[in-house]
């Protein structure tokens, strides 16, 4: 029996002789993308007419391919809430192109400035909005910069990379959030002070992970924008979830919808095509040692910290995340840091702040 996956499409074999099961339904993952998939069985009638199950029958009944047709159902999980999200990515608007055009003019070791300048020309929207950051206080040039051709020049390769992914998030960020008491300015900060955090943590103990730092810094807590309509519909429990466990929002979300916002950002990553990396990251955020100690998902953890500590929270303020034990350590980064990288990434934000404001 051949299944064909509703999140990547691959086509993967099913013995149906290998099913005993007494359940309607069976669960499985698909081995290219992990997406959790539920089969609905239809068993037919046997030669008395009465329904079988395999459970139910000889090992030689269950062995017969003709004894059971199953189909595919496009769902997530058996829990219906969680089916009706996973179902849902499948119509999310995808990723702006240009961010995935330029994370691949940015991977070529042969392309040139060049190449990244005329992948923002093509979009006149887009140009306004690089040229506004281009001469924000941010990057020192105010006024400086009156063209693309101009800004790939002074800034350079990486900064007009990441004032594109800037530009062409804006618009996906710039959300508010009713279900997590969220102003669209808030969400939009905070996930600009987790990039510039990410940012200024991967130059301090690994170049090469500047750029996939900054992306998932800045879509780390996209997720949530996907939950919202869910939180809403649901916020009498959340709040009874709160009021009685005291624990963070992202347990919440897997107590009463089934999983948290980083996992579903990172399987909506997936279906983008966005690098494995940037989706492990975004998966283990808040869980880091749930990753096997992949960096990049540790530089996440600690700046999504470092930027609520620098005033960013996006939401009702609270206490302040605690560090998951060992980050440091693996980042090489000292206690007495934080407070200085936190300072940084406030004066990051207020510098570019006036151009956040659409």
């Amino acid at each position: 029996m051949k299944v064909e996956c509703p999140n990547c499409r691959m086509v993967s074999g099913i013995r149906t002789d290998r099913i005993v099961t007494a359940q309607d339904v069976v669960e499985l993952s698909c081995p290219a993308c992990d997406f959790e998939m539920a089969l609905k069985l239809k068993f037919s009638l046997d030669r008395q007419n009465h329904p079988q199950h395999p459970a139910d029958r000889s090992s030689e009944q269950q062995t017969a391919s003709d004894s059971a047709q199953i189909d595919a159902v496009k769902q997530g999980n058996v829990t219906g809430l969680k089916a009706k999200i996973l179902r849902s990515l499948v119509y999310l608007p995808p990723m702006p192109h240009i961010i995935l055009k330029a994370r691949d003019i940015l991977s070529d070791p042969e392309s040139s400035l060049k190449d990244l300048a005329k992948v923002i020309e093509t979009d006149q929207a887009m140009v306004a909005k690089v040229l506004t950051l281009a001469n924000s206080a941010y990057y020192g040039v105010s006024g400086m910069i009156s063209s693309i051709p101009h800004a790939s020049v002074l800034l350079g390769q990486r900064t007009l990379g990441q004032m594109i992914t800037i530009s062409a998030s804006s618009a996906l960020l710039n959300k508010k959030l009713r279900g997590y008491g969220v102003d669209p300015d808030e969400m939009w900060k905070h996930s600009l002070a987790c990039a510039f955090a990410a940012k200024r943590i991967a130059e301090s103990c690994n170049e090469g992970m500047v750029e996939d730092a900054f992306t998932a810094g800045l879509l780390h807590d996209a997720g949530k924008i996907i939950l919202d309509p869910y939180v809403v519909k649901n916020k009498n429990k959340f709040k009874q979830f709160d009021s009685q466990q005291g624990l963070p929002i992202f347990e919440a979300e897997k107590s009463i919808i089934g999983f948290d916002h980083a996992e579903i950002m990172s399987r909506a990553c997936r279906l983008w095509r966005f690098p494995e990396a940037q989706v492990i990251a975004i998966r283990y955020h808040h869980q880091p040692s749930c990753s096997e100690e992949n960096k990049l998902a540790c530089m996440i953890h600690l700046a999504d910290v470092l930027a609520k500590t620098a005033g960013y929270p996006a939401g009702p303020s609270g206490g302040l995340d605690p560090i998951a034990p060992g980050i440091l350590e693996l980042l090489k980064l000292r206690g007495q840091d934080l407070n200085d990288l936190a300072n940084a990434v406030a004066d990051d934000v207020q510098k570019i702040e006036a151009e956040l404001q659409e």
